[in-house]
């Protein structure tokens, strides 16, 4: 069947087909780009495929370089290290024989487990060594790195940064692997960088922290926390307080710095700013902060039931100080790894300690009943309190304070007067050295005789304006010198500077002050306050009343810079200060910045033997455990002095102890006929009193005052015989230790000869001269010969080749 108008049916409509997408074109980069690009590409490469290679060198390196560590980092059993042994010679036989131990055994060393050991005292070295020490591998790397880049290639911080973490600081006092320069340093740094990781694997952090808190040393031969608490607060570990942790915790971050007993302020700064670390990582509270850091330090008392036998000498802690410093200029360690060597190393140090010689100077510094040091006591001020004096209480039982403006407490305790001796032979060895009064009860504490510098007052007189003169021919045993002021008052050249003080004139000018005639004096004054009468005197005799009249014009022929070289370059008195002490005061009448130690001016006295200077040393060589030399001491021994100076000096310092007018008159130790020289001292208002003498064997110095400078007038009175003090001691001493040797004369010299001179010219005498003595002179720089006229009373000068010779039955020194 056919349908008409039917419709077709038409597809559905579709949108527009899209366009295939064409394939982006590269655009184009610049050939040189290119260039670079593939460049920087092959470097990185390279750079990547280079570190991997170091890292895997060095890797290898480690494990090689520690693969004979054995039992040296086990920590479940730990092996004691050896004690250093320090030996000397017995005078009587010559034998070695042991002296003392540098120890770090049981008795210096108590192990403590870690459930012992507060909290606190944990996180006061965790806090402040290393505070990620929990959450780390044994190793902080970003720290590292950024140590490495400031060390080595970029200063990215102001100061070198540290970088050890606790077991990097454990491994270090468990090895003896502690060069830390150059290259070997960089080695040292990788080797401990990878024992640290695999301690880390090893052991939990528990054990690690347990370990440390166990080795890590403190002052003295003290190592670790037990043994620490006990010495320095009497206590169990388990006992001490928040800011006891805190203390401990500080001083072994440099135990010189910090010892409780010779530096507590510096100590109690330091304990202060861990603590506030801890308060800052959330540890304790602003309040325990506060009321920690507002603690005085207070040490334990001495006990008087614990052994003193652990307690070393004052000769011995010079001598660990002195080869500790060592250790670290030739190791380029710090202080506390060289400290830890040497009392874990098994080391055997030959001293120079004569041990007889040593008893002997501690029994006499007991000073019992105050035998030859007078106490002088008075109140002392200061910011903390430790067991070195007595704290003054107030009526109530409560502590005198004061409280400064700024807010800082201050204490008072009673001080005394000390004391120091050191005594030498003439090739620089330390026989007896004592650092202060009474009976020494801890180690490594203030060494006065070694470490502590004063003012030298007229003991500087000889060593150097006396000697140079004579030396340089400006003057000679009789040389005529006036005894009166350099500089008059009305030559305007030295200050009155108490009238200035008083008058408000200390901003004037030298020039504006001319206006001011009162506001200058005469100067100087000889001891007493007296300015001379005026009269020419022979300089034995000035030397031998240690006048300042006639040291002063002695010191002006010379000046004081040759003066300043020859005591600070050749004499080695190097605590002088070269930008203030180049003048006439510091450098004849004793009134330096810091002045030096006894033991530098017992060694520079050395030179009125035969002229010679040894630099002082306490020890001759040093041996590690298999015997091999390991240290030697680094001495060094050249002329100072002609022989013929010395022997005048010499000469003339014997006045000083045998001369009626010699300020130590009388004072020469009776030993077996020996003679001996001598030289007094005093510093400005009496504050240091000294004593420097030689025998045929020894010279000694002795230092007597307060540890703070104080005018012993105040204390002692102005009628009291101070300046006798020093050389009575010295006397007692010389004849105890001197009382078996046989005879010994000084050495006299071959350019020396004997004269008889005019006492009223000078000038060696002549046939009519009325009065004579005899003296010493270089035969090759004789005065000439007096021509003294009986009719005019005059003396004159002859040539001094017709000198008679006069023999030793002439006159005595002191006829004029």
């Amino acid at each position: 069947m056919n349908v008409s108008n039917s419709r077709r049916e038409e597809p559905p409509k579709r949108g527009r087909a899209p366009r295939e997408p064409k394939e982006p074109r590269e655009k184009a980069k610049h050939p040189i780009l290119r260039a670079l690009g593939r460049t920087l590409a092959t470097l990185i490469c390279l750079g990547i495929m280079v570190c991997s290679l170091a890292a895997v060198a060095a890797v290898y390196y480690a494990v090689q370089a520690t693969a004979n560590d054995g039992n040296l980092l086990d920590l479940d059993n730990i092996e004691l290290s050896q004690s250093s042994t320090v030996v000397a010679t017995d005078p009587d036989t010559g034998a070695q024989v042991e002296y003392a131990t540098l120890r770090s055994s049981n008795s210096h060393r108590v192990w403590a487990d870690l459930e012992q050991i507060p909290t606190n005292l944990q996180y006061a070295f965790i806090c402040t060594e290393d505070k990620d020490f929990y959450n780390e591998p044994g190793v902080n790397f970003k720290r590292t790195i950024g140590a490495m880049v400031n060390e080595y290639l970029l200063p990215i911080y102001s100061s070198k940064q540290g970088a050890s973490t606790l077991e990097q600081q454990l491994i270090k006092n468990l090895t003896s692997d502690k060069s830390a320069s150059g290259v070997e340093g960089a080695l040292r740094k990788l080797r401990e960088i990878y024992r640290a990781l695999c301690l880390s694997r090893a052991y939990s952090k528990e054990t690690i922290l347990e370990a440390y808190l166990n080795t890590i040393s403190f002052t003295g031969t003290i190592q670790g926390v037990q043994t620490a608490a006990n010495e320095y607060f009497n206590k169990d570990v388990s006992q001490l307080t928040l800011w006891e942790c805190a203390t401990i915790a500080s001083i072994t971050k440099n135990p010189t710095n910090y010892n409780p007993y010779t530096n507590p302020e510096n100590l109690i700064h330091r304990r202060n700013f861990i603590m506030y670390n801890m308060w800052q990582q959330g540890i304790i509270s602003e309040e325990d902060y506060r009321n920690g850091a507002a603690q005085p330090l207070v040490l334990a008392e001495e006990d008087t039931n614990k052994k003193t036998s652990s307690v070393t000498s004052y000769f011995t802690d010079a001598l660990f100080t002195e080869v500790v410093h060592d250790i670290m200029d030739k190791e380029g360690v710090d202080e506390s790894t060289a400290q830890s060597m040497l009392y874990t190393g098994g080391y055997t140090i030959e001293a120079t300690v004569n041990p007889k010689m040593q008893t002997a100077m501690e029994n006499l510094m007991l000073n019992e009943g105050d035998a030859y040091f007078p106490a002088g006591w008075h109140e002392e001020e200061v910011t903390s309190i430790s067991d070195d004096g007595v704290q003054v209480m107030n009526a109530d039982g409560t502590p005198k304070t004061r409280t400064g403006d700024d807010g800082t407490v201050y204490y008072y305790r009673n001080v005394r007067t000390q004391a120091a001796m050191v005594t030498l032979d003439y090739d620089g060895n330390v026989l007896a050295m004592v650092g202060g009064l009474g009976e020494k009860t801890k180690s490594l504490s203030l060494n006065r005789a070694y470490s502590v510098t004063r003012q030298t007052g007229s003991t500087i007189k000889p060593i150097g304006a006396y000697a140079l003169g004579v030396e340089y021919g400006l003057v000679n045993w009789s040389t005529m010198l006036n005894n009166s002021p350099l500089y008059q008052k009305q030559d305007m050249v030295i200050r009155d500077e108490d009238y200035c003080r008083k008058n408000g004139l200390m901003g004037l000018s030298d020039s504006q002050l001319k206006a001011y005639p009162n506001a200058w004096r005469s100067w100087p004054r000889n001891y007493g306050g007296n300015y001379g009468d005026g009269s020419d005197l022979p300089l034995w005799n000035g030397l031998a009343r240690s006048l300042n009249t006639i040291a002063i014009r002695v010191g002006d022929l010379v000046g004081a810079s040759n003066i300043f070289n020859f005591v600070y370059n050749t004499l080695q008195l190097t605590t002088l200060d070269p930008a203030n002490d180049v003048g006439l005061a510091q450098m004849v009448m004793g009134s330096q910045t810091h002045g030096v130690t006894p033991t530098a001016l017992a060694a520079a006295f050395q030179i009125f033997y035969d002229g010679e200077y040894t630099t002082p040393h306490l020890y001759t060589r040093v041996l590690d455990r298999d015997g091999n030399i390991y240290l030697e001491n680094n001495a060094t021994s050249y002329q100072a002095l002609t022989p013929q100076t010395a022997y005048i000096m010499n000469r003339l310092l014997k006045n000083v102890l045998y001369s009626n007018v010699g300020t130590a008159s009388g004072r020469y130790p009776n030993s077996n006929g020996m003679e001996s020289f001598g030289k007094t001292g005093t510093a400005s208002d009496e504050k240091d009193l000294w004593f420097v003498g030689g025998t045929p064997y020894y010279v000694t110095a002795v230092w007597w005052g307060y540890d703070a400078p104080y005018d012993m007038t105040n204390t002692l009175g102005k009628n009291q015989a101070k300046t006798r003090t020093c050389v009575t001691a010295w006397k007692a001493y010389m004849e105890q230790v001197q009382a078996n040797l046989p005879y010994k004369a000084f050495p006299t010299s071959d350019g020396v000869v004997e004269r008889a001179y005019c006492t009223q010219s000078g000038l060696l005498a002549g046939a009519n001269c009325p009065s004579r003595a005899t003296g010493y002179y270089r035969a090759d720089d004789l005065p000439d010969t007096c021509n003294y006229s009986h009719s005019s009373g005059v003396a004159a000068a002859q040539s001094a080749d017709t000198a008679p010779v006069v023999g030793q039955d002439t006159t005595g020194l002191d006829t004029d």
